[in-house]
């Protein structure tokens, strides 16, 4: 990405290489390494929420906690109204925006982990601990971004490992692997369709092994039998009873199936990765062959 005159510009050439070859990344779909403006005032609000408690004694010490521990500074700093009478919530809900808005990510994610801490250290308030960490990865889930908070922590979903055999399936030189592979992420993240997500993720390994086989109207279990030369005998057992899965009479890609909403998040989840690893384990072993 270029600037000029003090805008990012976006090269975009209508039916180019990058469109035809529909690539994507990771990061174009899921916030990795970063937080758009959008999702960071969302966590903010949800910040404001906590500390409009009705509660002052809850506030208080909340905010206490904040500049003394989170921010390391002497109880001094705390910002206080007129005549030294209470907690200036004003000028407090200003640095924390200042925070919120121009701080790396990480450092809004260790905000945010310090404001469990402070919850923790109160006794009975185990409630308001709760419903903050459900409003918090609420926003994880629809701005797509890739952490939820498990066990009080920020945690990654999808670690650095798994996001490059991600990458490498997206950058696939096969179109139609790429492709399907493209729509089952843009399924699971964008648009939460998991049982769609999972029939294109598993159509990704149907398009290739479709490709290597020669066969081009095989379905995944026959292409597996053609290739069972070709693969560890665990793999392709591992991936019948995968393909069994999606096809059985309650299935994803059965009728009955699609649609119905049955599958879950993890479930769509595991799918792409795993079909992702698969995909790429078999485009090296072919390689390698030539």
């Amino acid at each position: 990405m270029v600037t000029i005159n003090g805008k990012k510009v976006e090269i975009h050439l209508k039916g180019g290489f990058s469109e035809r070859k529909g690539i994507k990344h990771f990061s174009d779909i899921i916030q990795v390494k970063d937080l758009n403006e959008r999702t960071r005032n969302k966590l903010y609000n949800v910040i404001i929420e906590l500390l409009s408690n009705e509660d002052t004694y809850f506030t208080t010490e909340i905010i206490h906690y904040i500049y003394t521990e989170i921010f390391s500074l002497p109880d001094d700093d705390i910002p206080l109204q007129e005549f030294g009478i209470g907690v200036n919530y004003g000028e407090t809900f200003e640095t924390i925006k200042s925070i919120f808005n121009n701080n790396e990510y990480n450092d809004v994610f260790d905000f945010i982990e310090g404001i469990i801490q402070s919850i923790d250290s109160l006794k009975h308030y185990y409630y308001q601990k709760d419903e903050f960490i459900e409003n918090i990865n609420d926003v994880f889930v629809k701005e797509n971004v890739n952490y939820r908070i498990i066990n009080d922590t920020i945690t990654d979903i999808v670690n650095e490992e798994t996001i490059k055999e991600i990458e490498e399936t997206l950058e696939n030189p096969y179109n139609v692997v790429a492709n399907h592979y493209s729509k089952a992420l843009e399924l699971l993240y964008k648009t939460k369709d998991y049982d769609n997500s999972i029939k294109e993720s598993i159509s990704s390994v149907e398009s290739i092994c479709q490709i290597l086989t020669g066969k081009d109207k095989a379905t995944l279990g026959d292409a597996l039998k053609l290739l069972k030369d070709k693969i560890h005998p665990a793999m392709k057992s591992a991936f019948e009873k995968l393909y069994g899965y999606t096809s059985d009479t309650n299935g994803i890609r059965h009728a009955n199936g699609l649609g119905e909403g049955n599958s879950t998040f993890e479930e769509a989840k595991y799918m792409l990765i795993s079909c992702s690893a698969f995909v790429n384990y078999l485009k090296e072993i072919f390689e390698e062959d030539k």
